[in-house]
Order: structure tokens, then C-alpha cells, then sequence
């Protein structure tokens, strides 16, 4: 009698990820006016945290992307826009950044953040250096995972912990305390 075997087939976690015309690669403070707009995949920095995603069972389906003073300039238009994106990507987690010591981009990925998971229930969360002024804005109304102030040294270990934090946000696990998973505390 041949014996089949049944593989259970885990679900691919939907990741979409939010950057400002920096991270994305579209230039630098004179591109800072760029409205909303998406990208299918993983671009700039996503391209690292992709491939920790993938370890994991999660993939960056999408891309959303907005300049720093549109967003700002624009809050609510700019918020609306950039959240129905997301929902055509069907996404299970949003990662706001990194936005390391952008200052502006910080605040940009706390107000998406928060209305994600807030007005759209779709878990969501920010990722930037203590420096940035969207950390103490934002700290106590979104889990935000510490980065470094600016790529390079200590950027893999980050994204190593916003992978990780997106899996547990998207299977809806206990989330441990800021030393464990690496954000800042709430209090």
C-alpha cells in the first residue's frame, strides 16, 4: 500500500511596506513633494528586508511611497490614498520605514501607522532611530522598532527584528516586552 504524504502548506504572510521618496530611491529633499504611489514588490531598503522576510514565511507584496511634505501638506487625502493602496495589495502587516533619523518621514510612517491599524484593522507599525521626532510623538500610541540613525551599522540587526516583529503582528502572537522584540517602550 503506497503511503501518501499530505504537506500542509503554510499560508505567505503579505507584507506592504511604506517609504518616502529617500528610501524608496527617488531622490532626496527636492523630491519631497512626490505624492502617493506604489510599486508591486519590495524596492530600496525592502530589498534587504525582503529576504528576511522570506525566512519567515512573509513576502513584500507592495510598496507604498509618498514625499515627506505631501504627506504632511496633505495628511488626510495623502492617508486615504496610501491605505486603499495597501488594501488592493490584500495586505496582513504594514511596516512604516525605516525611517531612521529622517525626521519628517518618522512622523509620516507614526500617523500611517496608527490609522492603519485604527480605521483600516490592519496591524501596522513604525520603524525609526531614536533621534527622529516621530519617536517621542508616536512611541506611546504605536509599537515602533528601534533603528539605527542612519543605515549601515546596526541596520541588519533591525531589520532582522522588524521581519520578525511583522510575522508575530500578522499571525496576531504575544508580543514580548521592548527588550525582547526591540521596540520602544510605551510608558
Amino acid at each position: 500500500m503506497e503511503k501518501i504524504l499530505k504537506w500542509k502548506k503554510k499560508k505567505m504572510i503579505r507584507v506592504v511596506q511604506f517609504l518616502n521618496q529617500i528610501q524608496a530611491g527617488l531622490g532626496s529633499d527636492e523630491r519631497m513633494d512626490i505624492g502617493p504611489q506604489m510599486e508591486n514588490g519590495a524596492i530600496g531598503t525592502g530589498m534587504l528586508l525582503r529576504t528576511m522576510l522570506m525566512r519567515q514565511q512573509a513576502n513584500i507584496v507592495g510598496t507604498v511611497i509618498c514625499g515627506d511634505n505631501y504627506f504632511l501638506q496633505n495628511k488626510e487625502s495623502a492617508i486615504k490614498e496610501l491605505s486603499d493602496m495597501v488594501k488592493n495589495f490584500k495586505a496582513d502587516v504594514v511596516i512604516c520605514g525605516p525611517a531612521l533619523n529622517h525626521k519628517r518621514f518618522g512622523e509620516c510612517c507614526g500617523y500611517f501607522a496608527e490609522y492603519m491599524r485604527d480605521e483600516c484593522s490592519i496591524p501596522a507599525f513604525a520603524a525609526m532611530a531614536k533621534e527622529s521626532t516621530g519617536t517621542p510623538a508616536f512611541r506611546k500610541r504605536v509599537y515602533i522598532i528601534e533603528t539605527p540613525k542612519a543605515g549601515g551599522t546596526g541596520l541588519n540587526s533591525s531589520l532582522r527584528k522588524i521581519a520578525k516583529f511583522a510575522v508575530k503582528l500578522a499571525n496576531k502572537d504575544l508580543i514580548g516586552t521592548p527588550s525582547e522584540e526591540g521596540y520602544f517602550s510605551q510608558d
